[in-house]
C-alpha cells in the first residue's frame, strides 16, 4: 500500500473513531493486508520517552531527522491500561502503530489457554479493531529467550489469534531473536503455523564483543536466516528491533547503518518493515543505541537517510 493512500485512509479512520469529530462511534476495521507495501519497506522506531510504560514518543526525533516515521513502536505490558490515545494520534498523523504486547511469564501461558485472561484479550481485540486502521501486534516478542515449552507457546498463540477474528486490521507479528533462526534453531519449534502468522520478524543488535565474530555483527550475519525463513513461509519480513551501539569516538553507528541500508535494498526483497530501538541504557556502560548523540552527527545523518530514502518511505 502506498503511503499517500495510507494517509488518506488514516484520516478517514480518524473521523470514524471520533478523533476529528468528537463522535465516539466505532470504525469499520480495514484489512491488515494493506500494511504490505508493493515496493520498499516501512521505516520506524521505538523512541524512549523517559519512563518505563513503553510509550514511544517519536515527534522530537522526527523533528531532528526532518521526516515523519512510518511506524511508531510502543510496548504494552500485560495487565496494564492500553496506550489508546497514543495509537489514535499515530493513526491520525499517518503513522502505523506497532504494539509489542506481552503475555507474561511461562506460568501465565497456561492460564491464558485455560480462559483465565479472556476478558483482557477480548477487550484488546475490540479496542484495536475499533481503531479502524491496519496496525501491527507483535505478541509476546523474543519468546525464544523467555519460554521453553514450545507446544504450550504454540497453543497460546493460536488461542489468542482466534480471539482477534473480529479484528481484520490487526497483523500478528511473530518475532523471536535472530539466534532462533541461525544459532539455536528454535524457530521451527515455536512456529504456530502459517494460518496464525501474518508477518515473520526477528530482533538483533550490533554491539561490541570480545569475540570478533560478534563484534558489531553485520546485518547479514543476524538477519539472513530469518529472512529466508519468511520467504519459505510466504510471509513479509520485519526487523522488529535493531540498534547499533554508540561508541564514544568510533563512527561505527553511522557506518553500520549506511552499510545496512544498502544491503537491505539489494538483498532483502521480502523485508517490508525496519524498526529501530532508539534508547540508551541506564548505566554508564549501558547499551547506548540512540543516534542523536551528538545532535546532528554522523549517526543521526545516517538514520535520517533511511527516512528520506524513497525505498523506506513507500509513497
Amino acid at each position: 500500500m502506498e503511503r499517500r493512500d495510507f494517509l488518506k485512509l488514516a484520516a478517514g479512520a480518524a473521523v470514524a473513531t471520533g478523533l476529528g469529530s468528537g463522535v465516539g462511534r466505532a470504525a469499520v476495521p480495514r484489512d491488515r493486508s494493506e500494511l504490505i507495501p508493493a515496493a520498499g519497506a516501512h521505516f520506524g522506531a521505538y523512541v524512549y520517552a523517559g519512563n518505563d510504560a513503553g510509550v514511544s514518543q517519536p515527534e522530537a526525533l522526527e523533528t531532528k531527522i526532518g521526516h515523519r516515521l512510518g511506524i511508531n513502536h510502543c510496548f504494552h505490558h500485560y495487565g496494564t491500561p492500553p496506550h489508546t490515545t497514543r495509537w489514535q494520534n499515530d493513526i491520525a498523523a499517518g503513522r502505523i502503530p506497532m504494539i509489542s504486547w506481552s503475555a507474561g511469564p511461562e506460568s501465565r501461558l497456561q492460564q491464558i489457554v485455560d480462559g483465565g485472561h479472556d476478558k483482557e484479550i477480548e477487550d484488546q481485540a475490540a479496542l484495536l479493531a475499533s481503531l479502524g486502521a491496519p496496525l501491527f501486534l507483535r505478541f509476546t516478542w523474543e519468546f525464544d529467550l523467555r519460554y521453553t515449552n514450545t507446544a504450550l507457546f504454540r497453543r497460546v498463540w493460536q488461542y489468542v489469534h482466534a480471539k482477534f477474528a473480529g479484528a481484520p486490521n490487526v497483523a500478528f507479528v511473530w518475532c523471536p531473536t535472530w539466534r532462533a533462526y541461525r544459532e539455536t534453531f528454535k524457530a521451527d519449534g515455536f512456529y504456530p503455523g502459517d494460518a496464525y502468522v501474518d508477518w515473520i520478524a526477528a530482533d538483533g543488535y550490533a554491539r561490541p564483543h570480545a569475540d570478533p565474530a560478534y563484534h558489531y555483527r553485520a546485518f547479514d550475519l543476524m538477519f539472513d536466516a530469518a529472512h529466508a525463513f519468511a520467504v519459505d513461509h510466504g510471509k513479509p519480513f520485519m526487523v522488529g528491533e535493531t540498534g547499533v551501539h554508540r561508541a564514544s569516538v568510533d563512527p561505527v553507528q553511522a557506518d553500520w547503518l549506511t552499510t545496512t541500508r544498502s544491503v537491505v535494498k539489494s538483498s532483502y526483497p521480502r523485508l517490508k518493515a525496519f524498526v529501530y530501538f532508539h534508547r540508551d541504557g541506564d548505566a554508564p556502560d549501558g547499551d547506548d543505541w540512540r543516534v542523536t548523540v551528538p545532535d546532528g552527527g554522523p549517526a543521526q545523518q545516517a538514520f535520517a537517510a533511511y527516512a528520506h530514502d524513497p525505498y523506506f518511505d513507500p509513497s
